[in-house]
């Protein structure tokens, strides 16, 4: 199953290690992480500015991140459809995935509930999701 997970969770499974980086751990090992290089370059950004990673610390990063995903070019996603335009480049990555979950803790999405048929939801909900399907 293609899922896309959005730079909060991403950012949450490197800085503070819990339930997302087991979400990150599960979907490499199991389906297919599609991102961005938007979502990268958010991640990167926010460790750097936010979290006070070393310039190593986010190169390893980084690598892992390219090495457990796919990357794809975001679609233009039209404006008004998401109450924070920024989040935008984040629904178009999981269009242009194919995904079928987009996993977030940014409520501007979240409050979106399904977006073109793509499930937006907190890692909690994909975990429980993923274990009904096992």
């Amino acid at each position: 199953m293609r899922v896309t997970i959005d730079s909060s969770v991403l950012i949450a499974a490197t800085a503070f290690p819990g339930v997302c980086t087991q979400l990150l751990d599960a979907v490499a090992e199991r389906h297919e992480l599609v991102i961005s290089e938007f979502i990268l370059n958010e991640v990167q950004r926010k460790l750097r500015e936010k979290a006070g990673f070393s310039e190593d610390e986010i190169l390893k990063v980084m690598t892992r991140l390219r090495r457990v995903s796919s990357l794809v070019e975001p679609v233009t996603v039209e404006k008004g459809l998401c109450r924070d335009e920024t989040d935008l480049p984040i629904l178009g990555t999981a269009i242009a995935a194919h995904a079928l979950f987009l996993v977030t803790l940014d409520k501007d999405l979240l409050v979106l509930g399904r977006f073109q048929g793509i499930k937006v939801v907190r890692p909690g909900d994909f975990f429980r999701f993923e274990q009904t399907m096992r």
